[in-house]
């Protein structure tokens, strides 16, 4: 069971779930830093989308279930078309085929994400300070998720800045939905009925995409439905791959 983290984040974010979940599970968790993230060394050339599918196809060389989070969605999504004989299921975390919003698709407005590229050339370790209290931002106890986030976040060394701005420049200009329709595995969404990044009223856009997809939406989630809401996770995770 492999499971990819977000923009700005790393593995460790995936600490206070892995303490909580069965050891039928636990012991099957790999948790995965993206180039250019935590212990990761960035990609050799360009970082752009392709070639971290060809990175990950170095680390999942079996039948494996595979959860993406956010950005780690869109790479998960990309590898499993790629790569369907790979991927026993496919869960997407608050994740998407496409993140940036126009006049007919919900997502996130295109100059917030200018605004924190902007922000990326100036002082990036502010910039992921503000990413990460984004995440839990709506939820019933995100005073306390956003102080758990950054401790496990912050734990492990900064990203680098060229993942950083790469990973931005996909949040901005990458668009799977033609992928997302034609999704060759079994796959799944958990969604935060709170999300700003993800919103709501993108579920039915998703369900029309591809009918054969099932969404989990959690009532009082934001972007991080594994930090504030570990049971409702669990639950669903352990549908997943059971």
């Amino acid at each position: 069971i492999v499971f990819l983290h977000g923009w700005g984040m790393n593995q460790e974010i995936w600490r206070g779930l892995t303490e909580r979940l069965p050891e039928a599970i636990r012991h099957r968790i790999r948790t995965l830093d993206l180039p250019g993230y935590g212990a990761s060394k960035t990609l050799n050339g360009s970082y752009a989308l392709d070639n971290l599918v060809d990175w990950l196809a170095q680390e999942v060389t079996e039948p494996s279930y595979l959860l993406g989070w956010s950005l780690g969605g869109l790479v998960a999504q990309a590898f499993s078309t790629r790569f369907p004989d790979r991927v026993q299921a496919l869960g997407l975390i608050a994740s998407t085929p496409k993140f940036v919003a126009n006049d007919s698709w919900p997502g996130i407005q295109p100059q917030v994400l200018a605004s924190f590229s902007k922000q990326l050339a100036t002082d990036h370790s502010a910039l992921i300070e503000k990413f990460m209290a984004i995440q839990a931002m709506g939820s019933a106890t995100a005073k306390q998720d956003i102080k758990q986030i950054k401790q496990w976040v912050l734990a492990a060394p900064a990203p680098d800045f060229t993942a950083l701005s790469a990973g931005l420049d996909m949040l901005l200009n990458v668009d799977l939905r033609d992928n997302f329709a034609n999704l060759p595995v079994t796959t799944r969404l958990i969604l935060g009925k709170l999300d700003s990044l993800v919103p709501a009223k993108i579920i039915p856009q998703l369900q029309a995409l591809n009918t054969k997809i099932a969404v989990h939406q959690v009532a009082k989630a934001s972007h991080a439905p594994f930090v504030s809401h570990p049971d409702d996770f669990i639950e669903w995770l352990r549908d997943l791959v059971k």
